[in-house]
This record gives C-alpha cells, structure tokens and sequence, in this order.
C-alpha cells in the first residue's frame, strides 16, 4: 500500500475507534445512577463558546479564584514549581484559552525559563485559537499544542520528550468527578509522572452547607 493509503487506513480506524468509544460511553453514562456524559463530548465549536460565557457569569467564582491567584502570585507560583532547576515541559490539562496559566508563562518566559508550554485540549478548535492569542500576546513563548484526552497525550508527549514535566490542571476540574472517580484520576496521573515531575492541581474548597451555617 502507498503512503497515501496507509494514511487514509489509519485515519478511518481512528475514526472507527472514537465512534465505538463514544458508544460505549454514553450506554455505560445513560444506564449509570446518576445518569452522566463525560464532558469531553461538550466541546465542539458552540460548546467552547458556551463555556467561555458560563465562565464570564458572577456565579462562575472559580475563574475569577485562580485568575486572582495567578495574576498576583505569580513569583510564587514559578519559585514553587522550581522553573530555574532544570529544562521543563509544562503541560497544562484541558488548557481552554489559558486566560490564567497566560500570566506564569509571560513571567518565565521574561525570567529566561528553559521550557515548552504544551496545552492538551480535547477541541482542536480551542487550541487553534490559542495558539494563534500565544503568538501575539507571548511571541517568545514555545508552544506545542496537543488535542487529544489527557492520558493519551501524556503517554504521546512521554515518547517524544524526556524533561521534567510540571503539569497544571486547574479550574477546579477535580471536583466535578465522584471520589472514586478522582482517586483513579489521580492514580492514573501519577503513572505518567517521574522523580522530579510536579503537579499544579487546583481545588474548589468544600462550602458550608446550610445547616452548618445554622449551627454557628
């Protein structure tokens, strides 16, 4: 078979592959208690658009959290994930328009920081816009962008680099799965890591209920 040919085979067992995990995710989400879809089939074109006005609303606190965090604590930030050490990949999961990591990767960059900023993103519509604000915003940055889910990218970029890598999952991402469901997380994500790697994770803090309020 010629080279256009593999190619074109490749691409329809890939195709072939995402339609049949796709099926099996959403019979094992609709016969599940609660029922759930796993919010990575939220992200075409309209439900990047949507997501970016939900976050824009007063009641969406946690960009404006991590917003203020990055904005103000950069320093902090970057002596905390040891940027002088050594060369690193930083690898943002579910990198969306980086309106927050922007702020830390415009600090290394000025600080001479040896690194490549590489944002995984499901939509490739996303990281296309990304990309593109990066360039102007941050011309010296080094940036690889990787669509794809997290773990198949993580394994990918563990075959094509072998620097530390410091790994960002912000938004309070964490807290929209069940426990168990975050234990496994984070068991799988530490499977991709080594001696020297870190991990910038950000949580929602828990809130008094109602009745604990009552009760003060």
């Amino acid at each position: 078979m010629t080279g256009p040919n593999n190619t074109t085979l490749y691409t329809m067992i890939a195709a072939e592959t995402d339609i049949r995990q796709f099926r099996n995710d959403v019979i094992s989400g609709m016969t599940g208690k609660p029922k759930k879809l796993f919010s990575k089939y939220f992200y075409d074109d309209n439900g990047d658009q949507l997501f970016q006005r939900i976050m824009e609303m007063p009641e969406y606190y946690l960009t404006k959290c991590e917003l203020d965090i990055f904005r103000n604590r950069t320093p902090e930030l970057a002596k905390a994930i040891n940027f002088t050490a050594s060369p690193f990949d930083l690898i943002e999961l579910g990198a969306g328009d980086a309106m927050k990591s922007s702020y830390l990767l415009d600090y290394l960059v000025g600080h001479q920081a040896d690194f490549i900023y590489r944002p995984i993103d499901i939509s490739g519509h996303i990281l296309a816009e990304l990309e593109a604000k990066l360039a102007i915003q941050i011309p010296a940055l080094s940036v690889d962008c990787m669509q794809g889910e997290y773990f198949k990218m993580l394994q990918q970029e563990a075959n094509t680099s072998h620097k530390r890598k410091v790994i960002l999952f912000l938004g309070g991402n964490i807290g929209n799965m069940e426990l168990q469901e975050a234990y496994l997380f984070i068991k799988e994500l530490r499977s991709h890591l080594h001696p020297g790697d870190m991990v910038l994770v950000g949580f929602d803090l828990k809130k008094k209920s109602a009745a604990d309020l009552r009760c003060l």
